[in-house]
């Protein structure tokens, strides 16, 4: 199990375009993702999961991964994190 503390650069926050981005990147692994926003663990099955935690801009959330291949979802996850999904602010 491992976690990382990462900062959603977009200002919009988890919106439905990262989000979606986000659940697809989940699914292609085979270790579990728990995010924790506010001292909150949510654990991520979904684009839905995603955005009922509440994941405002510019904050810091935890990542927490835990399965045969956590290093290389979290290795993902922080690279998509660091670049906003894509978006333009």
């Amino acid at each position: 199990m491992i976690r990382q503390s990462v900062k959603v650069i977009n200002s919009t926050g988890l919106h439905a375009r990262p989000a979606a981005c986000l659940a697809k990147i989940v699914k292609k692994y085979n270790s579990s993702l728990i995010l924790i926003n506010n001292g909150k663990e949510i654990p991520i099955k979904g684009m839905m999961s995603i955005l009922g935690s509440g994941v405002k801009g510019n904050t810091t959330i935890d990542l927490l991964c835990d399965g045969q291949d956590e290093h290389e979802l979290m290795d993902e996850l922080k690279t998509e994190f660091a670049r906003g999904f894509g978006e333009k602010d």
